[in-house]
């Protein structure tokens, strides 16, 4: 399994699916980390021939998105870059005073749901009223973000406070574990959705996140997805990216918002 051998035509053929697929753009550099995958997909499938795996991976859209989903890093924690997260509900509630009312939040793409469960939490503390759609182009990382349970590692940023009030502690086998708590859960709804392909919802948003995904992409493929943020959002509207990432060079109309990092505004 570890001698899988790819000639450069079918890397260029594999490459070209991922990204149709998805955006992802995985150059040469990736070969190795192709491969590795390539076996581990093999494994999970229980197919041990290499051109019968092509052949499956080419004619199956969920193995197709299985396989990107060992491709890309799916690295989260909780409260991970926190410092937009809270200038974004800063903004909140100094609108919330002027006008208490729902606010509308969408997590563009949640991996096992780290993102969203801490933008939960701290709106619940701060006393505002919101719903979070959560999405991602897994529906194994969207399984795992539904079921809400984490390794304690993770949630090792969570204030102490906050760990108590929203998380179940674990016991017996899974005293390493936390639970986030039902009355949090109730604040999220998890969708699969593809930002290539699928269209945007057609309810407006107060925020967008999309966070550490269009490191993936190439620029082509970032303008269209963040154009497309764009037209879901409402006028005002706050649409926060990855620190790693940069709207620059980019053809858009976002406006940046001064003093808080990697945050635009419609």
């Amino acid at each position: 399994m570890s001698s899988i051998d790819i000639s450069n035509k079918e890397f260029n053929s594999l490459s070209q699916l991922i990204y149709s697929e998805s955006g992802i753009n995985i150059h040469t550099g990736k070969m190795e980390l192709l491969k590795s995958k390539i076996a581990k997909r093999m494994r999970s499938t229980k197919i041990s021939s290499y051109n019968n795996y092509l052949k499956y991976l080419a004619g199956n859209k969920d193995e197709i998105t299985e396989f990107i989903d060992t491709v890309t890093t799916n690295h989260s924690f909780f409260f991970r870059e926190n410092t937009s997260v809270q200038r974004m509900i800063d903004a909140l509630q100094l609108e919330n005073k002027l006008s208490q009312r729902t606010f509308n939040i969408w997590c563009a793409a949640c991996s096992t749901g780290d993102e969203p469960y801490s933008v939960a939490v701290q709106m619940l503390e701060q006393g505002l009223r919101f719903s979070i759609l959560a999405t991602d182009i897994s529906h194994s990382v969207l399984n795992t973000a539904m079921r809400g349970v984490y390794t304690r590692e993770r949630v090792k940023n969570v204030p102490t406070p906050l760990l108590h009030k929203y998380f179940q502690k674990g016991t017996g086998k899974k005293t390493d574990y936390v639970r986030v708590k039902k009355e949090v859960m109730s604040y999220i709804d998890f969708k699969k959705f593809n930002l290539i392909s699928d269209p945007v919802p057609c309810e407006k948003f107060d925020v967008i996140m999309c966070r550490n995904v269009m490191i993936y992409f190439d620029n082509t493929t970032t303008e269209k997805v963040i154009n497309s943020l764009y037209h879901a959002l409402k006028n005002g509207g706050i649409f926060i990216i990855g620190q790693a990432e940069s709207l620059m060079s980019l053809k858009h109309k976002f406006k940046s918002v001064k003093n808080t990092p990697s945050t635009f505004q419609k």
